[in-house]
């Protein structure tokens, strides 16, 4: 993940909000990549929170949650591994079902 300059990609930015289908039994899906999305969108705001020292998480009944910029990078590159994780198994399994 690359290094952000701009505040509109920071933590104020839009969170990537992913479609939800409904299957002909009822059940809810998500797109595979909308929840890797989402996850590197939330990634992305806490590295910019981290990185221009605002509140990770602000809420509108008092301060927001200040955690150490270190913590709160560590968090987001838990989050986009995980993303990324979830892309190789997505790959496996797209290229072992064709």
């Amino acid at each position: 993940m690359g290094s952000m300059s701009s505040r509109d990609e920071g933590h104020e930015a839009r969170l990537a909000a992913p479609e939800v289908n409904v299957e002909p039994d009822g059940r809810l899906t998500v797109p595979a990549e909308h929840v890797t999305a989402l996850l590197r969108s939330i990634a992305r705001s806490w590295q910019a929170g981290a990185q221009d020292g605002v509140p990770v998480l602000t809420t509108d009944n008092g301060p927001g949650i200040r955690l150490e910029p270190m913590t709160v990078r560590s968090l987001a590159d838990v989050l986009d591994n995980i993303a990324n994780q979830l892309d190789v198994q997505y790959i496996h399994i797209t290229t072992h079902t064709e």
